[in-house]
């Protein structure tokens, strides 16, 4: 054998030896950002405690957060938080979403939304609830609206 074929058998065994096998890839204490475009500043974080990828750049992420942000000049607040056990983020489309039990709430706990089954879309920001949607209301839900 040649030199070069030493190189191309030794990239073949690390291809078929390196395939990803279910339960490896798994990471512990996950963040996927979204930043504005414009000014740089974080708009949104979806968290989680571990994240398994699939296919197609889609992972599934266990004890999941998702948390929006509202700027108030430069300081950041936390406007909105979406909390899931489970949901798949689609890394490409910035979506998130879950069958499962879900629920949303204001930081300053005066409003919640819970129920089974989310989609968030990141860009425009919107939260579809599909099923079993109960609604807990003291103020209102933006907390630009005080």
């Amino acid at each position: 054998m040649t030199s070069s074929h030493y190189i191309v058998y030794i990239f073949l065994v690390y291809c078929v030896t390196g395939q990803v096998i279910p339960g490896q890839g798994v990471q512990k204490r996950i963040k996927f950002p979204e930043y504005d475009r414009r000014t740089g500043r974080i708009i949104s974080l979806l968290s989680g405690d571990k994240a398994v990828p699939h296919k197609n750049g889609v992972i599934l992420v266990k004890g999941a957060r998702l948390e929006t942000y509202k700027y108030l000049g430069a300081k950041k607040n936390v406007d909105l938080i979406i909390e899931a056990p489970t949901c798949l983020f689609e890394l490409r489309s910035r979506v998130a979403s879950s069958p499962g039990p879900m629920k949303a709430y204001r930081s300053d706990g005066e409003a919640m939304l819970m129920g089974n089954g989310f989609l968030w879309r990141h860009r425009p920001a919107l939260l579809i609830i599909s099923n079993n949607v109960r609604t807990v209301m003291n103020q209102g839900f933006s907390i630009n609206e005080k």
